[in-house]
């Protein structure tokens, strides 16, 4: 049963690629490189020695051995038996077997081992947002921020989750925040958007055209951007004057999976909590001010009012 054990360990039939989907994006490139051998060739790699494994990868056996370290294993002996759990068949082509319905969740699967498969995948992500968000990156944004007249996001999809966050955090503390979810309306403001304003673009691939679309707007009115993404090379992060990078959930082939990870948001709201509570630190007066002021209000809206009679 999987309880009382350690954060390293999955229970029967978990999926060990999920945990180095998660945290390859902070790894260092040789590593990386370790992370797509293994999610390309699952099946070859299980049978694989350390020396065949550093062969295969182009990179030292130490490198091998820091790489299962950095997906929280103790020993090359532990990823062998972790590879060895999972099922036979398939690669790391950004898409679920048809039998899976969500993360490493499969038809076998019961209440008790999907309740541990998303903690712990939650739990991954978190760990490895720690690694992934640079602390200068985020002292950068924050400058843009706190120098800002206004905030807009942008976003498409479920990365609007974090960007609705991100409105209410920096609204609490009297910065003036916008997001709207309809697209287009993302583009119209950001080509309106006066001087001296900031856009935080959020997208997981980076490469989402609407995203892309409303940060050039921005640009070409000469506002400034921060991105929110996982992959520093994509379009969104090249057009970016400050990148904080999340944990990456998949390939980024240009289009999501269908049944995306709602998991892999949490490096999103993450990364707008570290950037708003630094923003509040900058301004800890100014944003304790606004912080006392709001709190009443929330208060009064968690006070069950009776109705009052016809």
């Amino acid at each position: 049963m999987p309880t009382q054990e350690d954060d390293r360990m999955q229970p029967e039939g978990g999926d060990i690629l999920d945990r180095i989907r998660a945290v390859r994006g902070g790894l260092k490139p040789s590593m990386q490189n370790v992370a797509e051998e293994v999610l390309a060739r699952p099946d070859a790699v299980r049978t694989m020695s350390l020396r065949d494994l550093s062969q295969a990868c182009g990179v030292s056996e130490a490198s091998i051995s820091r790489f299962v370290r950095g997906i929280g294993l103790q020993n090359y002996r532990e990823f062998v038996v972790r590879m060895a759990e999972r099922p036979l068949g398939g690669t790391d082509t950004g898409t679920r077997e048809a039998s899976g319905v969500y993360e490493s969740i499969g038809r076998d699967d019961t209440a008790e081992s999907i309740l541990y498969k998303i903690s712990h995948r939650q739990m991954d992500v978190a760990r490895a947002a720690m690694t992934t968000l640079d602390p200068v990156a985020l002292e950068e944004g924050a400058g843009l921020v706190c120098a800002a007249r206004a905030i807009l996001f942008v976003a498409a999809g479920s990365s609007s989750l974090a960007a609705e966050n991100g409105v209410v955090r920096f609204g609490r503390i009297g910065c003036p925040a916008t997001f709207h979810r309809d697209c287009n309306t993302q583009v119209i403001l950001a080509a309106a958007i006066c001087t001296g304003s900031v856009v935080v673009a959020i997208s997981d691939s980076g490469r989402t055209d609407q995203t892309l679309e409303a940060v050039a707007a921005a640009q070409r009115a000469g506002v400034r951007c921060i991105a929110v993404t996982s992959y520093p090379d994509a379009p969104l992060a090249r057009m970016s004057d400050v990148v904080l990078q999340t944990p990456p959930a998949y390939e980024p082939s240009g289009e999501e999976p269908l049944y995306e990870s709602m998991v892999s948001k949490f490096g999103q709201l993450a990364a707008i909590d570290a950037l708003y509570s630094l923003c509040a630190v900058r301004e800890f007066d100014r944003a304790t001010t606004h912080l006392v002021r709001g709190n009443p209000h929330i208060r009064l809206s968690r006070t069950r009012r009776p109705h009052a009679p016809d």
